[in-house]
């Protein structure tokens, strides 16, 4: 998959993943369950996800399965992000997961570890299938299931692995850019802060992340200027400022690229699919 996808749609899959060779990105809230521990970069966090318990984050920030050992299942399943707007869930939950967070539930009332992996797999199935029925049955079903994790009341509780020096010193620069994309930061501020030389700081990054620490900060702006379209009603001047562009121009151009439409339609086409799923409730 390419950076510039915008979508995969309402779907899943059950397949057994390497690590990914890049960090990538696209427009959709995704839930990932495993049956052996899996660790994901998400943001420049690096977080472990145990066996048997879902997560669920936002897919326009900047994410990389970096540790997955052979033979490991792993199911995953993508919402739109329109559509997982319109299901009027929480506030603190929406806001955690637009702002980066990934959230793993410690539990779920009535969810067996090998009941969801039963579930994704019957969902790869039924989502995008010949019968329109199952299709609506397992939308529903997904929605009940982010419902409840959305109401969880231990959201988020997950432990880090130990890391070669070599990736630790590439999450550092991945949370610093995470954490500074709104300012005027370029490579020699980041490697500054692992103290690296430019030049290999790049290439270290290259080599783990399959992404340059340009695109990495390209990546990580474009992921705000779609929350602050999404979340706020600020000017697309003023949005493009916010999430670090230099110019409107730039802002505009790199978006069409990564997104596919301008900032005002993806906009538009936010509010639309909500108001039409809102009325059909």
């Amino acid at each position: 998959m390419t950076v510039a996808q915008h979508s995969f749609g309402f779907a899943a899959e059950v397949d057994e993943p390497g690590p990914m060779t890049a960090a990538h990105r696209h427009d959709d809230v995704e839930l990932n369950v495993g049956d052996a521990d899996v660790t994901y970069l998400l943001s420049g966090t690096r977080t472990r996800i145990p066996a048997d318990r879902v997560a669920v984050f936002w897919a326009a920030r900047p994410h990389q399965l970096i540790d997955v050992t052979p033979g490991t299942h792993v199911s995953w399943l993508t919402v739109p992000l329109p559509v997982f707007l319109a299901w009027g869930l929480p506030d603190r939950f929406v806001s955690s997961l637009l702002g980066g967070r990934l959230v793993v539930p410690h539990a779920l009332d009535d969810d067996g570890a090998g009941d969801l992996a039963v579930r994704f797999a019957r969902w790869s199935r039924e989502l995008g299938g010949t019968s329109a029925f199952a299709d609506r049955t397992a939308r529903i079903e997904v929605e009940a299931l982010v419902r409840r994790i959305s109401v969880s009341e231990d959201l988020g509780r997950t432990t880090a692995p130990a890391v070669p020096a070599t990736t630790e010193r590439v999450a550092a620069m991945a949370a610093f850019v995470a954490g500074h994309f709104a300012e005027p930061v370029g490579v020699a501020e980041v490697a500054a802060h692992v103290h690296l030389h430019p030049g290999h700081a790049m290439a270290l990054f290259k080599r783990v992340t399959g992404t340059s620490i340009g695109g990495y900060l390209a990546q990580c702006r474009l992921a705000e200027a779609q929350r602050l379209l999404v979340s706020s009603t600020m000017p697309v001047t003023d949005v493009a400022l916010a999430a670090g562009f230099g110019s409107t121009s730039q802002f505009y151009a790199r978006f069409r690229a990564a997104v596919g439409t301008t900032p005002s339609a993806y906009r538009r086409r936010i509010a639309s699919v909500d108001d039409r799923e809102a009325a059909g409730a």
